[in-house]
């Protein structure tokens, strides 16, 4: 049987692949994207995004790990799906963008702003966020695990069902936040504002959540096994129907209660 007519009609249809844009990498293989035109779904490792400013920038799916994007103001942009693995975003603003189940795991986020954004199925493991903004946030189901958040400003925003274990957190500002069915296992709130904050139904052992300061805050039906509050302002804090209640604090909110 002569091969050679099969052989040419198979490089031709491949050609004709090529040149129409049908096939374009392997599956599970994104094309070489370019740094002055970048795309969704493309492979950007190679680029360097510092000091970028655009407005409304689409990079869902993209590969950015290790990716230089420090002081770059990149509102409303669109990063959902997106791999920021060790990538540095120092002083960058990330305001009001759709950044849904994207992986930041041990990335540079140093007063890195998310103001207004939604980070719902989110990975920020291992991330430096010291002094990152996310106020305003709708953050469910995010992995923080490990995240060093210290001086970390999280007011008003949805952390519904957020992971925190060993998180470092020292002075973190919650204001007025939801974290309802949150995580919290090994993690430091020392000194931190939870005034309004809704813990309901959450879990939080075996953490530090000394000198805090906790006027409304709720923590009705939450899990307290092995937590510190010492010195906390427990103020009007709700309490009612917590399990595994610390002895030190029952007393505090004893002497509340006759006061």
């Amino acid at each position: 049987m002569n091969k050679k007519p099969i052989c040419k009609a198979v490089v031709s249809l491949m050609l004709v692949f090529l040149s129409t844009g049908a096939w374009s990498a392997p599956p599970g293989r994104l094309v070489r994207g370019d740094c002055t035109h970048p795309a969704p779904d493309t492979d950007l490792r190679h680029c360097s995004f510092a000091g970028m400013r655009v407005a409304g920038l689409d990079l869902h799916g993209t590969l950015l790990n290790g990716v230089d994007f420090s002081n770059a103001r990149l509102d409303g942009c669109n990063l959902s799906g997106a791999s920021l693995k060790g990538a540095n975003l120092k002083w960058a603003f990330l305001t009001d963008c759709t950044i849904i189940k994207a992986d930041f795991l041990e990335a540079e986020l140093f007063h890195t702003t998310f103001d207004g954004s939604t980070l719902d199925g989110s990975r920020f493991v291992g991330a430096d966020m010291f002094g990152a903004n996310l106020n305003d946030v709708r953050a469910r189901g995010v992995n923080f695990q490990d995240a060093y958040m210290k001086d970390i400003a999280m007011e008003e925003g949805d952390f519904s069902n957020s992971n925190f274990t060993a998180c470092f957190m020292q002075r973190a500002v919650l204001l007025e936040s939801k974290l309802v069915d949150a995580y919290f296992h090994d993690t430091t709130l020392t000194g931190g504002s939870l005034e309004g904050a809704d813990f309901s139904d959450a879990t939080i052992i075996h953490s530090l959540l000394n000198g805090t300061h906790l006027e409304g805050t709720v923590f009705k039906g939450a899990d307290l096994a092995n937590s510190r509050f010492v010195n906390a302002g427990v103020g009007n804090a709700d309490f009612s129907q917590v399990r595994n209640m610390p002895e030190h604090l029952s007393k505090m909110l004893e002497s509340r209660n006759l006061n």
